[in-house]
């Protein structure tokens, strides 16, 4: 089963620094989460996401799960370190501190397994999965795929998946049924007018004809 967390304000920390932690972190950077890196090594990747705000850096040798304790209500701990106890003893203890905890490597001791991410324009994310039997073999079809996938997913499909996020948040007071705020976001995709000015990129324009089009919905309910 694939699961997309709402990681929104919440706290995550990474543990490790080399590819597999840094890899998180940057799979994480877009998710508005604090995000707590451990490691004793840094880089310039790291610095420059800690200078814009980011990411809070702590740079310690960790030989055990004693600095969990500075940590009150971590959301998501990831042991990413390249000894395969410490990562374990790691996500057991976060267990016991009720966060969500993974082991790189090690699915048994893991409340999840990561998935093998195509990104298109941090706006779409389709996830290839193993449930951690084989990540190679997740992220070589991940290759063949987003070959793919790039060449389908045009310009306008990114634009239309943008304004009914705004469509979304702008009728949930205004339009109080769940079948009925469906109802209207499919009429938003079908208008022929919305769909003729994003393919021109006149997304202002676009916007305007959505909310002019909430406004007639909201008419005719009244």
């Amino acid at each position: 089963m694939l699961v997309d967390l709402n990681l929104n304000g919440k706290q995550v920390i990474i543990i490790g620094g080399g590819t597999e932690g840094l890899r998180k972190l940057r799979g994480l950077e877009d998710q508005n989460c604090e995000i707590i890196l451990i490691t004793n090594r840094l880089n310039k990747i790291m610095k420059g996401l800690r200078d814009k705000g980011k990411l809070l850096l702590r740079k310690e040798h960790v030989k055990d799960t004693s600095f969990l304790k500075d940590y009150e209500n971590p959301f998501l701990i990831l042991a990413c370190t390249n000894n395969k106890h410490l990562n374990r003893a790691i996500a057991k203890e976060a267990s016991l501190k009720g966060a969500l905890s993974y082991a790189v490597d090690d699915p048994s001791v893991s409340d999840f397994s990561y998935a093998s991410i195509i990104n298109v324009e941090g706006i779409l994310q389709i996830a290839i999965s193993t449930s951690g039997r084989s990540p190679i073999v997740a992220r070589r079809f991940r290759i063949k795929a987003e070959r793919v996938l790039k060449r389908l997913v045009s310009k306008s499909d990114i634009e239309n998946i943008r304004l009914q996020e705004a469509a979304r948040r702008m009728i949930r007071t205004r339009i109080p049924t769940v079948s009925e705020r469906k109802e209207f976001l499919y009429s938003v995709i079908n208008n022929a007018t919305i769909q003729k000015l994003i393919k021109e990129e006149r997304i202002d324009d676009a916007r305007q004809e959505l909310v002019a089009l909430i406004n007639s919905w909201e008419g005719k309910r009244s």
